[in-house]
């Protein structure tokens, strides 16, 4: 049995106090739940958070830590539908959000402060590591190799953390907000390896003949959903199916098998 999601918010509780207080302030944008559909986009990063399955039918599906916690969502508000759109990359996905044309982001984005400041950022629904890339037969799992020479760093991995990476002060750094550019530049020699996350490092090894390796003793990042600021309310809902999944994880309980025990939670 599906559980439905109850949020009540006091707002005419909370009109009467600013109005007792002699404030103006600008009213919240509505939300975007208010006609009951709720437009997703998806990215098909083929790591953890999403990667694409084909049934015992030969039908396509999408599984991984956002399509898990999406299907909470579906499940935890009868309510509402949830409708998908399929983003080719990251940025094709961001200038969804900008328009409108999806409200609610999952494309292993992760935690930055550039984020915070243009969007809703949820709760961490998961961990990324960061991973080196360079030519076949190179020395990677390390910096220690590419000493005085220049490496590229996507700016997906938050700066506090590019600060962190063992062997980053012995190196050049070029920032890349493009991977298939890195990609480009460390075949060609401009830079001499790569700082990335998973789902980069796994779009270099399908479109490149590069190698890639999770890097050691590196921090890692935290891996978040994104709305377009003020839409408060949903990114609440999308907090309590994070929660909701995480609680699954530790009970040891998959997806599958909450749908076959009938319920959605």
């Amino acid at each position: 049995m599906k559980k439905t999601m109850k949020w009540i918010i006091p707002m005419a509780g909370i009109a009467a106090s600013l109005a007792a207080c002699g404030k103006q302030e600008t009213p919240p944008p509505p939300s975007v739940l208010d006609d009951k559909v709720l437009v997703v986009g998806l990215l098909d990063t083929e790591d953890r958070s999403c990667y694409r399955m084909v049934d015992e039918n030969g039908t396509p599906f999408y599984a991984g830590w956002e399509p898990d916690i999406l299907g909470i969502l579906d499940n935890a508000n009868q309510e509402i539908t949830l409708e998908y759109r399929y983003a080719s990359d990251r940025a094709e996905l961001i200038s969804w959000l900008n328009t409108g044309e999806v409200e609610l982001a999952a494309g292993s984005f992760s935690r930055m402060e550039a984020y915070s400041t243009q969007y809703n950022v949820s709760d961490e629904y998961g961990i990324g590591s960061i991973y080196i890339v360079n030519k076949k037969n190179g020395y990677l799992d390390t910096l220690v190799a590419f000493q005085d020479e220049s490496v590229g760093v996507s700016t997906q991995i938050p700066v506090n953390k590019v600060g962190e990476i063992t062997g980053i002060d012995s190196v050049t750094q070029k920032a890349y907000a493009d991977v298939a550019v890195l990609g480009h530049d460390i075949e060609n020699g401009d830079v001499t390896a790569g700082l990335c996350t998973e789902d980069e490092a796994m779009y270099l090894l399908r479109n490149t003949e590069l190698q890639a390796a999770e890097l050691r003793g590196t921090p890692q990042i935290s891996l978040v959903f994104l709305s377009q600021l003020g839409q408060d309310y949903l990114m609440e809902w999308v907090n309590y199916a994070i929660d909701q999944h995480f609680q699954s994880i530790a009970k040891g309980v998959t997806g599958e098998e909450e749908e076959n025990a009938g319920g959605g939670q």
